[in-house]
């Protein structure tokens, strides 16, 4: 009931702006102030928009069941955007980050906590930082005219920037009782939970680790849109990690995500998923070491969540499409079979929950003020569409809500509620069997089930391997002569995305959730991927490298109970 009730109050609070938002209005009328004096320039200026993201931080760490730390912080940040030139050609033509800085981020102003008594302190920063970035556009766009002259011209027609509808959106500002942690409540649990690693002796890291955050998001533009979200994200993580007498590490992870902390499951769940996670890191300690394996596997829903998020997601991201040096995996395959043709593939920022569980992609407009929309990335098999930014690429001229970026940075498209299904799904006996019929078909002794995954990386560009590596956590060997199942160790799922996609012959029928945050080049942003059990023909590992560090020369202290 709280989850909905909760709900209903920002529908209920959203609505025309009070006239009490001090920097809302500050924002507006510097915005329209700077815009007019930038068009009058050499180089004027076609769009500016302003953004703020007021982020309120509360995070309490403990480990063996002792606190570590708390911290507890508030900032403002804000970040301009200018483009000059026209939508044909701009500062963006040839720099998809195109405003300032690199991969560590931008330059941003900080604003005052308190708007009533600091609007000159607002606009100081809000002048200050249009002006710095106005300077730097115009750098970049005559460096861009420059590029031009001496660059063959680019495969991708479509214009620089694309017209959006004008939204108008706002949330009153959120209970300030929510803006931080019960510090009392929280530090106990987090205690408890650590405590449980204290009785497995052979653990060497053991924590448990609350981050809650609760943002309010200010995104104007020049065109007439004023858009004004709360949005929060409470995420507790377990975290526990062995070493092998090798000198291999072994981590494992809990991840659980509501949008309020009290929506978190209960602390007895929490505890015995922590004592099971134990028992599974002793036995890692001493399970066989793999060795390089192509044949056929299962992934978990988890597994196969984190899979189409790097293998899949990234390369339907339709902004990095607009560079020549992007590898461009599937621009040209719309309307083409990418999956099996029950399949189903879409990404959707709306949804708020799914599988009963709170999903950290969730958000109703963008950080370019463009309505969240679903889009339906694969249909029946057959890649549909991309997510899309104001940045168009041939083919797909019009944003579908999909920009997204850290403060401080630029935003691009992004992944946010990424969801698989398939209409023809298996029971969990159905694809162990199948698994095992494969692995009989292909003359192999085993197959491998990929029960937990922490994450991945992928590889895009044309310049270098378009490939993949994602690293499993928790492995099993499911042995085709009818052994029990085997825990193994030392495994990285690797291949090239063309090559997996065309070996995914069925999957399941529930789903599994898997929260994180994704780092690419407009910051870090939440995400969720949904998927069921997969079950491929032919996967790829190699052997996980290790460290030659000695194990501890000293045993472990003894803890109390």
């Amino acid at each position: 009931m709280r989850k909905m009730l909760f709900f209903f109050l920002l529908l209920w609070l959203s609505g025309n702006v009070t006239g009490q938002d001090v920097l809302l209005n500050v924002l507006r009328e510097e915005l329209q102030t700077q815009y007019e004096e930038l068009q009058k320039q050499e180089y004027p200026v076609y769009h500016l928009n302003y953004r703020v993201i007021d982020q309120a931080v509360h995070n309490i760490g403990a480990s063996f069941g002792t606190l570590q730390g708390s911290q507890w912080y508030r900032q403002r940040r804000f970040v301009p955007q200018v483009r000059i030139g026209s939508t044909d050609f701009d500062n963006f033509k040839f720099q998809q980050m195109g405003a300032r800085g690199d991969r560590n981020g931008l330059p941003s102003g900080l604003l005052p906590l308190k708007d009533a008594g600091s609007e000159d302190a607002i606009r100081q920063t809000v002048w200050n930082e249009t002006n710095n970035r106005y300077q730097f556009a115009v750098d970049v766009y005559r460096n861009s005219k420059a590029q031009q002259s001496v660059k063959v011209e680019q495969e991708d027609k479509a214009p620089c920037f694309s017209e959006a509808p004008v939204e108008k959106y706002y949330e009153e500002p959120l209970d300030g009782s929510r803006l931080a942690l019960d510090t009392a409540v929280w530090n106990g649990r987090l205690r408890r939970i650590s405590g449980v690693f204290k009785s497995c002796p052979e653990i060497l890291d053991g924590n448990a680790f609350i981050n809650y955050v609760v943002e309010r998001r200010y995104f104007l533009n020049n065109e007439g849109t004023e858009v004004v979200q709360n949005l929060t994200y409470c995420r507790l993580m377990v975290n526990g990690q062995v070493k092998a007498d090798d000198g291999m590490e072994l981590p494992l992870s809990l991840s659980y995500f509501a949008y309020l902390p009290e929506d978190l499951p209960s602390e007895a769940q929490i505890l015995a998923d922590t004592r099971a996670m134990c028992k599974t890191l002793v036995a890692l300690r001493t399970a066989p070491v793999v060795d390089p394996f192509t044949g056929p596997a299962l992934l978990s829903g988890a597994a196969a969540g984190v899979f189409f998020h790097e293998i899949f997601g990234h390369r339907v991201e339709g902004q990095r499409m607009k560079s020549d040096g992007d590898g461009q995996t599937f621009k040209k395959m719309v309307g083409q079979f990418v999956l099996p043709e029950a399949m189903q593939v879409y990404d959707d920022p709306t949804l708020m929950r799914y599988a009963d569980t709170d999903l950290n992609g969730y958000y109703k407009y963008d950080d370019q003020g463009v309505k969240a929309q679903r889009v339906d990335v694969v249909v029946d098999g057959r890649l549909n569409d991309f997510l899309m930014t104001r940045t168009p690429i041939d083919n797909h001229p019009r944003s579908n809500g999909h920009a997204r970026a850290e403060a401080g940075f630029d935003p691009v498209s992004r992944q946010s509620n990424l969801v698989i299904e398939t209409k023809d799904h298996k029971t969990t006996d159905e694809l162990r069997a199948l698994l095992l019929e494969e692995v009989k078909k292909q003359g192999k002794a085993y197959g491998y089930f990929f029960k937990e995954v922490t994450g991945g990386l992928t590889f895009t560009a044309k310049g270098g391997t378009n490939s993949f590596n994602v690293t499993p956590l928790e492995v099993y060997r499911i042995y085709a002569d009818g052994r029990p199942d085997e825990l193994v160790r030392g495994v990285d799922l690797i291949g090239t995305p063309l090559s997996m996609f065309s070996n995914i012959i069925h999957a399941g029928g529930e789903a599994q959730v898997f929260t994180g945050m994704c780092g690419a080049e407009s910051g870090q942003i939440p995400v969720t991927a949904i998927a069921p059990t997969i079950l491929v023909n032919k996967v790829e590992t190699q052997r996980k490298a290790k460290s030659n560090d000695l194990l501890p020369l000293l045993p472990r202290p003894e803890q109390k109970q």
